[in-house]
């Protein structure tokens, strides 16, 4: 049993910190693409056929070496490879396109039940996040008001 618990801990604690780290280098991704700024006018301009997480051409001519990848379209129009803008979304949590800055639709995105595991887990690793993160808040508010109404 203790066992168990601690591997719990570990587990859930190793993928808040793996979660955040991929959020602050998806971050850092996004501000060095420069396809958008928060001023609105995009500091760089894109080809219908490079896709922007990754920068490589998303459909490969006959006569070029080259993997054939599954592609997927925005609901804003844009191209990505299929694996760059779901690692884009689920694993860097960002949750709008990373041209133009469009919301995403992720249930639009995922067809399959079994590929929504993801998102839920990621739900999870972040409600523990704001859990641990708010708990002494909560807790001294809990106290103040012990404290103010003489509940000691």
């Amino acid at each position: 049993m203790d066992v168990g618990v601690i591997m719990l801990f570990y587990g859930l604690y190793y993928g808040v910190m793996g979660r955040d780290f991929a959020e602050i280098c998806s971050d850092c991704m996004a501000s060095t693409i420069g396809y958008y700024n928060k001023g609105g006018m995009p500091s760089r301009s894109l080809t219908n056929d490079i896709c922007a997480v990754c920068g490589q051409r998303i459909l490969v001519n006959v006569e070029e070496e080259g993997f054939i990848e599954d592609t997927y379209q925005l609901s804003c129009g844009h191209l990505f490879h299929e694996f760059c803008i779901r690692g884009w979304c689920i694993v860097g949590k960002k949750q709008t396109c990373p041209y133009c800055n469009e919301k995403v639709d992720l249930k639009r995105m995922m067809n399959n039940p079994w590929e929504k595991t993801h998102v839920l887990y990621g739900q999870l690793l972040d409600w523990l996040r704001y859990l641990v993160a708010w708990q002494p808040i909560i807790i001294g508010i809990v106290h103040g008001i012990n404290f103010s109404l003489g509940l000691e």
